[in-house]
């Protein structure tokens, strides 16, 4: 066995190597990589890959977790060297309290400030911020991935105890721990699939004296400890079909094989931490260091403290609402820059947003808004970025959902592009982050997948999108917004496309069918027209921070309000308030929203609603009918706003009337059918589409291809834009509750689509025309496209599918995508198949159809 001396010294060069072909070099000089006694299995169960191996998908997701873990440690040692039991009554009960307790100023956990890292100062952001931090050393993104190295200075391990915690699967330590995140004991395992070939992690660490308080159990309690994990692959000689995972563990293998102890040394201090660009540089006497060599670093190679599209960006996105800050260290020496340029603060995208809010956000955001979805309860916050600001802070996703400001999983953008959401023109630059802190532990098993980086399918997930398609559809100030967007993209080019659709209306006019298709509709007189409520974009609003009333729109506080309601639609009441946009969502002194419906003069908690919807002045709530309510029902409810200023709550009754079924209108906006009869099979008995508007035409040019999103290309055809719902008269519907309401669609032509350039050169017919086919041919064909697309929906159910619970939009291509890609493809032959078909004589037709028939 190795001296102590050479153990420490083995320690140290382990911990500055930065290669995988380093460390097994050091461990074959060592004799320890090939005896296969001196490895010990991961948890003690050989059969680990199908825990260890079903974790995160993406680096950045299974990163995350380490930094979790660190601030859970650093929350323990705090609460553990006060002699505070973690999972008595006298532990802070919530992540806030512990850091309102242990780290403010103030030790008064009742203030509306305490805990908050917003309300921290800069400097004393930095100061907490080193007992936690991430260095990068090792390769550059040209030579190859670097290591991670994340160090903290929490409650420690002892080397005895190493096995039953960091090298644990199946241990319940932090479980019934209030004020921690982590709770599902996987070690953090997720990251091992991602370090180099042979996943190689390097754990060290020692318990805080302070904690064991001379209670020692075993003489190597007051050492440093540390091993090294690595990855196994299957091996056909013993019959092994998967990898596993085991750990150096050679104290007392000779006598015990696969079963011995992680190596030690006494040290009253060591370098775990880093200083400027020195990565083991700063003492400290007790904590943690864990070392990821060769991490899989894809989509942020770069200095990692760069902002858009760095490590940090995206460590702030997954921590939206830290608990406390981490430090950032890019300790790779070829990185040249001042001082910097080197290391700066994770605080969370909440509180970096808070911090540049008047840089980054459109005014009147954050907005916020209660939701109850089966019974669960949550707050959804909408950030709605100024151009080209968004990309800094997210990559993909649209809605990010976060547990104890942590994300668990999250929807793409495409939810927005969706025609029962219909903001297409935003997709860009919106970021909803959905707090499920208070959910239920089933709730959260149902929607989170224990990797926490990914959402199940089933009926909760069903419920809460139906419920934010419903908020972001009626959301007056992201209407707004997106009619101002869209007027910046088209309204220049307006008059251009008129005499475009003049000549479309009359080929149209020619055909029978065609004209029963398309020309039920009309061109919008005014596509930008949209609804003003109290507070409407026009005027800025200057709301309170607690409301000085909150009453039903146009009826004084204390009215009641009757509204009629058909049993299979939701019911919309509005509101008017001076409440702030955040009212519902902020961070500190946050309102609260309840409904419940009365029923003999008790109130019961209704399971779904959303709002209110908090829009400069205007509040919208909508709710679902109970399942077993009949035609003539008087259904009462009451909605009760209240915060910590407020003796008494706002209370505002309303009664719902049932009426019988409403006509069903297909894919969320668009036209009435016929109710089906109760003998009908059911296709029969679907009305025929009433026609499509026609859409706004804009002719796109190479020269403007890169102010699109996605860029436009040589082969792009033809791209379609959902802009809303507007009624049959031309006015854009506000409410959504029009029978007669249609989806409107934007068409964009590229005009230097590379087989128009072909057939442009290759043909002596007028230049002109040939344009003109093209454009009339493709928005034929997306026209076409879309009433397919209408068709199908009122034949479907589109709240699920199958028995699964996805959202049938959720389930294939949007139909934005499928116009894309069918007139990409369709651009090759449009021309061509025009020509030829236009001059194929009649006997020619007759012997091509003959010459194919059976003799």
């Amino acid at each position: 066995m190795k001296t102590e001396k050479q153990i420490k010294e083995l320690c140290f060069a382990l911990m500055k190597a930065d290669s995988e072909a380093e460390i097994i070099s050091l461990l074959e000089s060592f004799g320890m990589w090939e005896d296969q006694a001196y490895w010990r299995f991961y948890s003690d169960y050989e059969n680990n890959y199908n825990s260890i191996g079903n974790q995160q998908s993406r680096p950045d997701a299974a990163l995350v977790e380490k930094l979790v873990n660190a601030v859970d440690a650093r929350l323990m040692n705090e609460c553990l060297s006060r002699g505070i039991d973690p999972a008595s009554p006298d532990a802070p009960q919530s992540i806030r309290e512990a850091v309102a307790r242990f780290f403010d100023d103030a030790n008064d956990a009742t203030r509306p400030t305490a805990g908050l890292i917003t309300e921290w100062g800069n400097p004393k952001r930095t100061e907490i911020a080193k007992g936690a931090t991430l260095s990068a050393t090792g390769f550059t993104p040209k030579e190859g991935n670097p290591c991670f190295t994340i160090a903290d200075q929490g409650e420690g391990q002892t080397p005895e105890n190493m096995p039953h915690t960091f090298l644990s699967l199946t241990g319940n330590n932090k479980l019934r721990i209030p004020f921690v995140q982590g709770k599902f004991n996987m070690g953090g395992t997720g990251i091992l699939k991602f370090c180099g070939r042979h996943n190689f992690q390097l754990i060290l660490t020692r318990r805080n004296p302070a904690i064991l308080k001379n209670q020692v159990s075993h003489p190597s309690d007051s050492q440093w400890g540390f091993t090294i994990v690595r990855r196994e692959n299957p091996d056909s000689a013993d019959g092994r079909k998967s990898s596993r995972y085991s750990y150096l563990a050679p104290g007392g293998a000779d006598s015990n094989p696969g079963r011995g102890g992680v190596l030690r040394f006494s040290a009253e201090s060591m370098p775990i931490f880093p200083e400027g660009q020195n990565p083991y540089a700063r003492l400290s006497e007790w904590g943690t260091l864990i070392k990821l060599y060769e991490y899989a670093a894809t989509g942020f190679k770069s200095n990692i403290i760069f902002s858009g599209g760095g490590l940090l960006s995206r460590m702030d996105l997954l921590l939206p609402d830290m608990a406390l800050p981490v430090r950032l260290h890019e300790c790779r020496k070829p990185y040249k820059g001042h001082e910097g340029s080197f290391e700066t603060s994770l605080i969370g995208l909440g509180v970096r947003l808070a911090d540049n809010k008047g840089e980054n956000l459109e005014d009147g955001f954050p907005s916020s808004c209660p939701i109850s979805a089966a019974g669960e309860q949550m707050t959804a916050t909408i950030y709605a970025f100024k151009k080209g600001k968004a990309d800094t802070y997210r990559k993909s996703e649209g809605i990010i959902f976060t547990q104890n400001g942590q994300t668990h999983g999250y929807l793409t953008q495409d939810f927005f592009r969706r025609k029962t959401v219909g903001l297409s023109y935003l997709m860009e630059s919106i970021l909803v982050v959905v707090d499920c802190s208070k959910f239920s532990g089933r709730a959260r098993e149902d929607l989170f997948m224990n990797s926490r980086d990914r959402l199940s399918h089933g009926d909760l997930r069903v419920a809460i999108e139906t419920a934010l398609e419903d908020m972001l559809r009626h959301h007056e100030s992201l209407r707004a917004l997106r009619e101002r967007r869209r007027r910046e993209e088209i309204d220049t080019k307006l008059d251009d496309s008129k005499p475009l659709e003049d000549v479309l209306r009359t080929l149209l006019k020619q055909s029978p069918m065609l004209s029963a298709l398309f020309l039920k509709g009309d061109r919008l007189s005014n596509p930008f027209k949209t609804s003003k409520g109290k507070g409407g974009a026009d005027k800025p609003f200057n709301g309170e921070r607690y409301p000085t009333f909150f009453n039903f729109r146009g009826k004084d506080y204390g009215q009641e309000l009757a509204r009629d309601c058909h049993i299979n639609s939701r019911c919309r009441v509005l509101f008017e308030t001076d409440a702030n946009n955040d009212y519902f969502s902020r961070d500190i002194d946050p309102g609260d929203f309840e409904l419940y419906r009365v029923t003999q003069g008790q109130r019961y908690p209704v399971a779904d609603y959303v709002g209110p919807n908090l829009q400069n002045g205007s509040a919208s709530l909508s709710l679902q009918l109970p399942s077993n309510c009949v035609e003539h029902d008087a259904l009462s409810y009451v909605g009760v706003v209240t915060d910590r200023t407020r003796v008494e709550p706002f209370e505002n009754r309303f009664t719902i009337h049932v009426k019988g079924m409403a006509n069903n209108r297909n894919g969320g906006g668009g036209t009435k059918s016929r109710e089906k009869s109760n003998n009908s099979d059911g296709d029969d008995d679907i009305a025929p589409p009433t026609g499509i508007a026609l859409p706004n035409i804009t002719r796109v040019f190479s020269n403007d291809w890169e102010n699109h999103t996605p860029h436009f290309d040589k082969f792009t055809a033809l791209r379609i834009k959902h802009a809303g719902t507007a009624s049959a008269d031309g006015e854009n519907n506000s409410n959504g509750n029009s029978p007669e309401e249609r989806d409107v669609y934007d068409f964009y032509i590229n005009m230097d689509n590379v087989y128009l350039g072909t057939e442009l050169k290759a043909t002596k017919k007028d230049a002109d025309v040939i344009r003109a086919r093209f454009i009339y041919g493709m928005v034929l064909l997306g026209l076409a496209l879309l009433q397919e697309d209408r068709q199908s929906k009122t034949k479907e159910v589109t709240s699920e599918e199958g028995s699964d619970g996805k959202r049938e939009e959720a389930s294939g291509p949007n139909i934005e995508d499928k116009v894309d890609q069918f007139c990409r493809a369709a651009s090759a032959v449009l021309l061509p198949l025009i020509d030829s078909l236009g001059d194929l004589e009649v006997q020619e037709a007759v012997a091509m159809t003959a010459s194919g028939e059976a003799t």
